[in-house]
């Protein structure tokens, strides 16, 4: 009874959180979507439109928009990034050769005025394939240093091998738990 009692109250009482995942086809959002929802990865097809998924995790619900990362989706993004918590930039760290689209597709999001002061997470997914782009380097490629209203930060992780999968979810609940609640 006390743990139904628990949920039923998490249900009322949770902080909310609107993510939306962006980033280049193949980079392996619905990847991550998947296991910050259910713990591992599952096989993924590539998204046509969007999949949105509810995740709660640490007293915090969040809904997770996760946008196809094709050229005719690309122009949505920032129809659906307006007026969300956190965006999630997902970028294939091991398709080198993609970084410097990547890098233009996040400027021309940001560049939208309705999004300043949006937390961005950077994701450099992939790190388990050879060669990948480092942290660093990717900082860089990505011109992150001239973002600066809107607050970010780079995660490197292997969504299909589950690593540091965990600081991604403890990023964004620490987002939910420092936003005012409604």
């Amino acid at each position: 009874m006390g743990a139904f009692l628990t949920k039923l109250l998490d249900t009322f009482y949770a902080k909310k959180l609107e993510v939306v995942l962006v980033g280049l086809e193949n980079s392996g959002k619905t990847t991550l979507l998947n296991v910050l929802a259910a713990g591992r990865p599952v096989e993924t097809c590539p998204t046509i439109g969007l999949n949105v998924k509810l995740v709660r995790k640490g007293g915090v619900q969040m809904k997770c928009w996760d946008i196809g990362g094709q050229a005719q989706y690309r122009s949505e993004w920032g129809r659906y990034t307006r007026g969300c918590d956190v965006i999630i930039f997902v970028v294939d760290s091991h398709a080198i050769e993609s970084i410097p689209l990547a890098r233009k597709e996040l400027h021309r999001l940001l560049e939208d005025r309705e999004l300043a002061t949006t937390p961005v997470l950077v994701v450099s997914n992939k790190i388990d394939l050879e060669p990948h782009v480092t942290e660093g380097d990717l900082i860089r490629d990505l011109n992150l240093d001239y973002v600066t209203e809107n607050p970010w930060i780079v995660i490197p992780i292997s969504a299909l091998k589950v690593v540091n999968v965990d600081q991604v979810l403890q990023w964004l609940i620490k987002q939910g738990n420092s936003k005012p609640s409604s």
